[in-house]
């Protein structure tokens, strides 16, 4: 990743943190007692102007804002925007858990005259929760338009709109006496700092960012780029498409979008990518949009970047690559190129095929085919335990595997794997020697004779025990696996039918990818 200077966020978080240490022990010590002589009239139930300010009050009350700030934290996670995601619900976090915890320990009535009636009006005061909740917000939502690549008059827009609503708060808390007025400055301060703290913690920016000299003179002489993407996996075409454009713009980069088809899966698109001369590929799908691109760019010294959008991402855990959209199209943009090894797979009598992570027959292809495309948008990953419990159930094949000029190996198997990386989902290390680019490919054979052995297979592989005798490994350069009976097969994650005959070589250093700095 490139080096950067400090930005808003953690200088944000020390100027509101230090002000609001400050801001409290002058309260406590009491040297605040003539501005919190500064009240509004007593307020009356019967009077319109405060009828108005309770509705306000109730509509804008900590625990509505924040049920808004968990929908756009469920917007931000559906759109792969993950560290949005985890900084909003930490300023959710932070805000509400610390401003009732500070409220505890410093323990401040309320002003007199409160309508004590109204919702929110009741407990301590210092500092002000609708204060907290609504700083929180303003921040959050400048926050999302920042990381979504919104036009700077929509950011703006919504600045000047935060901005309105906190002095608006401020004025309604003041008039139902709900607070004094070091209450609601204190409540800004403290908003500010958990805010800023989450979402500096989450690496996300407040404020747009400015383009580097290095990016300055690129732009000068722009370098083109394509963007092979699969529609279905975008869930916000328009928000994916700007925020592309504006990071390669902003980098010097021309980009060229170019969409997957049911009958085309990639192959079209990153051939079409190459015959425009382009200086780098993007891959925005699932596994199996990512393997027939690196299929296509094999040995062409063209590099792929990476812009996780399947559920499973395999290669890109692999590698480094964060999950993330925003970080993600930053290690493209400017990260380091790479050679990674791809394994070259014959099907039987096919033509070759390149796979960039694992090919296995059996179980693994079972769970493939067997998993609901509907049910993985829901529930991710989970989709694949649902799809297991069926598959486990299915009988094992008769398999002679022969690794390079090694003896064959005859086995009853449920599951044989041939990778090139070895981390599944949740850091499960299933080729614990994988190495992409070692110039070698792996191979696990399971041959469970009943559930009792799934299990122990199953445990050897999640928990650091000794392995179970079932499970056979090796390495080399080519493998050859051959079934006595037609076998469910997949590649790269993707179902592809059955197969009796499965040829694995590695093709050692072929493949150019930007992966993150060291």
């Amino acid at each position: 990743m490139r080096s950067r200077r400090p930005g808003l966020g953690p200088l944000a978080t020390i100027a509101f943190g230090l002000g609001f240490a400050i801001w409290t022990a002058l309260m406590t010590s009491g040297a605040l007692a003539g501005l919190d002589l500064v009240q509004a009239p007593a307020p009356h139930w019967q009077q319109p102007i405060i009828q108005i300010a309770v509705a306000v009050a109730i509509f804008f009350h900590p625990a509505v804002v924040n049920c808004v700030l968990a929908g756009i934290a469920i917007w931000a996670f559906r759109r792969r925007l993950r560290n949005l995601t985890v900084g909003i619900v930490l300023a959710i976090a932070l805000g509400w858990g610390g401003h009732e915890l500070a409220k505890t320990l410093i323990g401040r009535l309320r002003p007199p005259e409160t309508l004590t009636e109204v919702i929110g009006n009741n407990g301590f005061a210092y500092p002000s929760g609708h204060m907290v909740g609504i700083v929180t917000a303003a921040l959050v939502v400048i926050a999302t338009t920042t990381t979504t690549k919104q036009p700077r008059a929509v950011i703006e827009f919504w600045r000047w709109l935060g901005l309105a609503l906190i002095l608006l708060i401020a004025a309604d808390r003041w008039v139902l006496h709900a607070h004094w007025v070091s209450d609601l400055v204190g409540g800004v301060l403290f908003g500010g700092f958990t805010a800023s703290l989450a979402l500096s913690l989450a690496r996300v920016h407040m404020q747009p960012e400015r383009p580097t000299r290095a990016a300055a003179l690129a732009a000068k002489t722009p370098k083109h780029c394509a963007i092979v993407v699969n529609p279905t996996k975008i869930p916000d075409w328009a928000a994916f498409r700007r925020h592309v454009e504006t990071g390669c713009r902003d980098n010097g980069w021309t980009p060229l979008f170019l969409e997957t088809t049911p009958d085309d899966p990639g192959r079209g698109m990153a051939r079409a990518a190459l015959k425009a001369e382009v200086d780098l590929v993007m891959a925005a799908g699932g596994d199996g949009t990512v393997r027939v691109v690196c299929s296509e760019l094999a040995g062409t010294g063209v590099p792929l970047g990476l812009l996780p959008a399947g559920t499973g991402n395999l290669l890109a855990r692999n590698l480094g690559i964060p999950l993330d959209e925003a970080e993600a199209l930053e290690v493209i943009l400017n990260g380091r190129r790479d050679l990674i090894d791809l394994v070259e797979v014959v099907i039987d009598d096919d033509d070759p095929e390149h796979i960039a992570v694992m090919a296995g027959m059996g179980l693994d292809a079972r769970i493939m085919g067997g998993t609901d495309e509907g049910l993985k948008k829901i529930i991710g990953p989970a989709a694949y335990v649902v799809a297991a419990g069926d598959a486990a159930s299915l009988p094992s094949f008769d398999v002679t595997i022969a690794m390079d000029d090694g003896e064959p190996l005859e086995r009853h198997a449920g599951l044989v794997i041939v990778g090139n990386v070895g981390q599944l989902q949740g850091n499960v290390q299933l080729l614990p020697d994988a190495q992409f680019d070692d110039g070698l490919l792996d191979l696990f054979v399971a041959s469970p004779g009943n559930v009792a052995d799934w299990l122990r297979i199953t445990t050897s592989v999640l928990l650091p025990v000794p392995e179970a005798s079932e499970i056979d490994r090796a390495q080399g350069r080519s493998v050859l696996i051959e079934a006595s009976e037609p076998v469910e097969y997949q590649l790269d994650g993707d179902a592809a039918g059955e197969c009796r005959r499965m040829r694995a070589t590695v093709v050692p250093q072929t493949l150019a990818v930007m992966v993150p700095r060291r």
